[in-house]
């Protein structure tokens, strides 16, 4: 009995109502597929020299609101994308574009489309792509979403490829699909982020992923000779206060491409043969890449709350009190925290007496006496004077005379 009465009163206990949020900060950004290229042909004083990004895609949303999403097919990086305008005087032309306030709200290309608004962006890129003897990607897609609510605010970063093949088939992945999520309601953070591939293929020989933790046994060894270094992906959340971040950091693979080209048989042809064909000015283009580094499935999303400070509503109104005006003669109060004016004297404050009519009194009530006191007092008075009407009985003739004479004070006033 006694459980039930508990159970009964869980079930009838309102359920505890999350709080609205105020300002957000919300971002999710999404890459398949990232191709790094170190060379010396292109002289930038940074590595590497260059990137290209393919079915990239970004969004941000923000308290404002202020949304902006990006969806590119090969992003080149943000100081092309988005520095080209201030360069050159044009926008990057691969890209669709959407911001709120200031529009689009919507834009789209073949395979990339991108929306913002008010309370969501997002943005989506998706199509085959291919670099002749680098990369073919097939089914390759990401999309990446930033949305505020009621309660909560939260951003999404999803890719994914159904085949990459790197160096014309030396490498192929399979099944890969990567997804951040970040979420944030005001008062804390939470988000998950996870990895899938489904299997690789290194010279013909597969290596399917039977853990999502660590490579297949063989796969490093089978990559080695074709100077292919594999760094495994990672997955993590952090939460901090209200914020929390989701990112997966993709599988990395480094290709030496001096070592490649050694292993395959090339570095005689192109060194030996053609090299002494061409002008000085051109041999190092027989060498256009010292390494290349692909990134399969990178992705972010993060978002940060505050809960929302709308005041209460207010309570009844207090009741008007009448304000008499002071008398002709009589100068106005100074204005509270106003300065004190020259002669003349700020009013003093005056405490409030209580009323002089009070309650009717009894007899009994004495100010400042208690009426116990004053009982007792009278009682002793009214003893003490029996007592001397007694002891002077006693003296002066209590008893009769035995010559018959009056007993008592003789009467003074008969002469």
């Amino acid at each position: 009995m006694r459980y039930a009465l508990v159970l009964l009163l869980l079930l009838l206990s309102p359920a505890p109502a999350k709080a609205d949020i105020g300002g957000f900060t919300l971002t999710a950004r999404a890459a398949p597929v990232s191709v790094l290229l170190h060379t010396d042909l292109i002289p930038v004083p940074a590595e590497p020299q260059g990137e290209a990004h393919l079915s990239y895609t970004q969004t941000e949303l923000g308290s404002g609101p202020i949304g902006r999403s990006v969806a590119s097919s090969l992003w080149p990086g943000a100081a092309v994308g988005t520095g080209l305008p201030q360069l050159l005087g044009f926008a990057y032309p691969v890209q669709a574009n959407a911001a709120h306030p200031g529009g689009p709200a919507d834009q789209s290309q073949p395979g990339m489309k991108a929306t913002a608004g008010a309370a969501k962006a997002e943005s989506y890129a998706g199509a085959k792509q291919e670099v002749p003897f680098l990369l073919t990607a097939d089914g390759l897609s990401s999309s990446s979403v930033s949305s505020a609510g009621a309660s909560e605010a939260r951003s999404a970063a999803v890719t994914s490829a159904q085949t990459i093949s790197l160096l014309a088939g030396l490498v192929v992945l399979s099944g890969v699909k990567f997804e951040s999520v970040a979420v944030s309601d005001g008062s804390k953070g939470s988000g998950t982020s996870t990895f899938s591939i489904a299997e690789f293929t290194v010279l013909g020989q597969k290596f399917p992923v039977k853990a999502p933790d660590a490579p297949p046994d063989g796969l490093l060894k089978a990559l080695e000779p074709l100077g292919i270094t594999l760094t495994w992906p990672t997955a993590a959340t952090k939460l901090e206060g209200t914020a929390a971040t989701s990112s997966s950091r993709g599988l990395t693979l480094t290709v030496d491409v001096l070592a490649l080209r050694t292993r395959l048989g090339l570095g005689g042809i192109l060194d030996g043969l053609l090299a002494p064909l061409l002008p000085k000015e051109l041999v190092p283009l027989l060498n256009p890449l010292r390494k290349m580094v692909v990134v399969v499935g990178d992705t972010e999303a993060v978002a940060n709350a505050s809960a929302s400070t709308s005041p209460a509503p207010p309570d009844a109104p207090a009741p008007i009190v009448p304000v008499v005006p002071p008398a002709a003669d009589t100068a106005p109060p100074p204005a509270l925290g106003a300065p004190p004016v020259a002669g003349v004297t700020p009013p003093k404050t005056v405490t409030p007496v209580a009323s002089a009519r009070t309650k009717p009194r009894s007899l009994l009530d004495f100010p400042g006496v208690p009426a116990l006191l004053v009982l007792t007092g009278l009682g002793v008075a009214a003893a003490g004077a029996f007592g001397m009407k007694s002891f002077g009985t006693f003296l002066l003739g209590g008893g009769p005379c035995p010559s018959g004479h009056p007993t008592g004070v003789p009467d003074l006033r008969n002469g």
